[in-house]
């Protein structure tokens, strides 16, 4: 908690220091200096981008709760209410990975991120928002059967705003991706569909630069998405190429050096 706490205080200086992140090369580093619940969105954004790459849920659960008191200052805040439910979002899907004890608390973990991203929605609308919105309504579907009525027809509504507010942006292609890589062919999804769609958000990738304190992570976990995609289809050695890919902008991936690679041999 001391070092979240320490990364979040430090704002004046991350405003105003130039910060290579995964999506600008570091020589063109130029960031606006950010005040208020922006210079507190931006912190817990790089936090929980960092704590997401190592699988840390200690780091993501430190960052909410600091997120939770920067709210206290400035409520309704869509930013940090997004960060809040994407944090969750994330733990939740760290959870799963790891199974057993640590996924007894993931349906909880995952309504309440609907509830803190439905508030950042209600707030201000963010195409990332509405597309992690649905990857959470499809979670508790999965979790929970009997809530199919209520929010299987929402998740394509969800889906199709994050679509339709932001075409070009490539971690809506990404989240819509991951979904359509669960989702039967029956239904729309498939491979083929979420290794077009993974394709797309690689390719957006290439020209996207947000300004902080907007979302920007994704550019590595799309290869590792699109490997796994290509792997499922048999295609070793252009899954092997999609992780190296990953691990060049993201040395240190853990679920690709541990577990992705491996799994191929």
């Amino acid at each position: 908690m001391t070092k979240i706490v320490l990364v979040l205080f430090a704002c004046t200086a991350c405003a105003s220091a130039p910060v290579a992140t995964e999506s600008t090369p570091v020589s063109s580093v130029s960031e606006p200096v950010l005040l208020g619940a922006a210079q507190w969105a931006d912190s817990a954004r790089r936090v929980i981008d960092a704590a997401t790459i190592a699988g840390d849920i200690d780091e993501l659960r430190a960052a909410k709760l600091v997120i939770e008191k920067a709210l206290g200052a400035y409520p309704n805040d869509p930013l940090l209410l997004h960060y809040d439910g994407y944090a969750m979002y994330r733990e939740a899907g760290i959870r799963q990975g790891l199974g057993g004890p640590e996924a007894r608390d993931v349906p909880l973990i995952h309504a309440t991120a609907r509830t803190k991203l439905q508030q950042s929605l209600s707030a201000q609308p963010i195409a990332e928002t509405h597309a992690l919105m649905a990857m959470v309504m499809g979670s508790l579907i999965g979790e929970d059967h009997s809530m199919a009525p209520l929010l299987g027809p929402q998740i394509p509504q969800e889906m199709n705003a994050a679509i339709t507010m932001a075409p070009n942006n490539p971690r809506v292609w990404l989240l819509r991706g991951i979904q359509s890589f669960y989702t039967p062919v029956q239904y729309g999804g498939g491979l083929p569909v979420a290794e077009t769609q993974l394709t797309r958000a690689v390719e957006f990738f290439a020209t996207d630069n947000p300004a902080p304190p907007l979302p920007s992570w994704g550019r590595a976990e799309a290869y590792v998405w699109l490997g796994q995609v290509l792997q499922k289809q048999g295609r070793t050695a252009e899954a092997r190429a999609a992780y190296n890919k990953a691990l060049a902008l993201q040395p240190n991936y853990p679920w690709v050096i541990y577990s992705l690679l491996p799994s191929l041999k």
